[in-house]
């Protein structure tokens, strides 16, 4: 989900181990809106053997495998890139 405030968190570069995918509906507005919205999160196990969760799109969703490693590069909630499977463009990486 993209959220829509300034994202003031470090970048976040280490390499990382996909871990777990998933995948939940979302109501923006209990009650005046009654389709679910999806909502996406990659779990990865980092280098330091801490995880973190972001939320992606379902395009990123779905382009990545759970075992999968490789470079993982975020910022606070927003993943910039991870192994050769998701690249965004982001100034300073």
């Amino acid at each position: 989900m993209k959220r829509y405030t300034i994202n003031r968190h470090e970048i976040t570069n280490c390499n990382a181990k996909l871990i777990e995918k998933k995948c939940s509906d979302y109501y923006p507005m209990p009650g005046n809106i009654f389709e679910p919205q999806k909502v996406y999160e990659l779990v990865f196990l980092k280098e330091d053997k801490s995880t973190v969760s972001l939320e992606v799109s379902a395009f990123e969703y779905n382009v990545v495998e759970v075992g999968w490693e490789g470079r993982l590069i975020y910022q606070g909630y927003e993943l910039i890139s991870f192994g050769n499977w998701i690249q965004q463009s982001k100034k300073g990486v």
